[in-house]
């Protein structure tokens, strides 16, 4: 979808947090600090994680892990009023100084901001105020759901705004509906084959032992076979249990395994923040694809997480028609792609340069994609 959109989208999902009152008043201030100055910053990057709202991908353990698999140029907005932080805006300039762009990567699905509840505005307006003065064009906000943009919508408004990209994700809401009877019947039969549990490390289970258990099955699937399992690069290893590990020990991930005859068959990783969950990997033992342990293990997980005290939402992390996840999550959240225009009022050439630049490295990129399918 490529089109330029001065309007802003209504919210539709549920908010990160509940909502809080009015922000408060007093100086506001920012300042940028570059990843590799972020340890000396765990104090209160931990003290804003921990009551305030934004995706589980900012949480201080995933984001230190993950700088290791993204480092270029990245580092961070801080955001202060009357010297204590109110907001953290992660990303990376770009295109010579004319673009700034929200940090996700392919381990991050959602784009976002870490905020104190109810400065989301405040905060985007700091951050906006000084891509500004640095004459930046554009800010690129990628993969944001409608909620999380109303937040921020406020400081945006009267500002050009281009899509690049929006579908729908599966998502957990409500209820999933039971398994189907085919389903049912697949589920049979895999417990003819063995002794059936189901572990997790939300009942206590060994962290480490359960990130091994993960990392093993996923090295031995099909992502295994084309060289993208996190097991086949000790630095996507090494973050992966930086990451999951210190959530987990955090109380904001749980890991789950389905064993037969303590042999782990399926696997899946939960992530939490605030009110949201996110259901960020799962894998299985292709010996016992024909039984669906994945689909099994992830109706499981769904029902398991949404029941958790305070969980308002469960995002699927999938990409729109995902053969599996789509079957059992019935419900959808609008996931968008944008350009923002720094310059209120008309954009000027440079916002388009850098709309046009985007959208012809998507259209590349999807053509690449098709030319390798045939």
């Amino acid at each position: 979808m490529t089109m330029l959109d001065t309007r802003l989208a209504p919210t539709v999902s549920p908010p990160l947090q509940p909502e809080a009152g009015p922000s408060g008043m007093g100086a506001v201030a920012l300042h940028w600090v570059p990843a590799t100055d972020w340890d000396a910053i765990q104090a209160d990057w931990r003290r804003l994680a921990a009551s305030g709202e934004g995706p589980v991908f900012l949480a201080p353990a995933f984001a230190l892990a993950a700088r290791t698999i993204d480092p270029r140029d990245l580092g961070a907005f801080v955001v202060t009023r009357d010297g204590a932080w109110i907001g953290l805006v992660a990303g990376r300039f770009g295109l010579r100084g004319s673009l700034f762009s929200l940090w996700t990567h392919p381990y991050a699905p959602s784009g976002g901001m870490m905020t104190r509840p109810g400065e989301a505005a405040t905060v985007m307006g700091a951050v906006m105020v000084d891509l500004a003065r640095r004459g930046v064009a554009a800010l690129h906000w990628p993969m944001a759901d409608d909620a999380t943009w109303s937040a921020a919508a406020p400081a945006l408004a009267g500002r050009a705004v281009a899509v690049l990209d929006s579908h729908r994700r599966a998502v957990l809401i409500t209820n999933a509906p039971p398994l189907s009877k085919d389903h049912r019947r697949l589920a049979r039969r895999l417990a003819e084959t063995g002794r059936l549990e189901t572990v997790s490390t939300a009942t206590g289970h060994d962290i480490d032992k359960v990130l091994d258990a993960y990392l093993a099955l996923e090295a031995e699937g099909w992502k295994g076979r084309a060289g993208t399992a996190m097991a086949g690069n000790p630095v996507t290893a090494s973050f992966f249990r930086a990451a999951v590990g210190g959530l987990a020990r955090a109380g904001q991930a749980r890991i789950d395994l389905m064993l037969c005859d303590d042999r782990p068959i399926a696997a899946g990783v939960v992530l939490r923040s605030g009110v949201r969950a996110w259901y960020w990997k799962t894998a299985y033992d292709e010996a016992f694809a024909r039984y669906s342990p994945g689909l099994l293990l992830s109706h499981a997980i769904g029902e398991a997480t949404l029941a958790e005290p305070g969980i308002a939402l469960v995002d699927s992390c999938a990409v729109q028609g995902h053969p599996m996840i789509d079957r059992i999550w019935p419900e959808r959240m609008a996931i968008t792609s944008r350009l923002v225009a720094v310059q209120d009022g008309s954009p000027g050439w440079r916002f388009h340069a850098v709309v046009a630049l985007k959208r012809g490295l998507i259209d590349a990129k999807a053509r690449a994609k098709r030319l390798l399918k045939r």
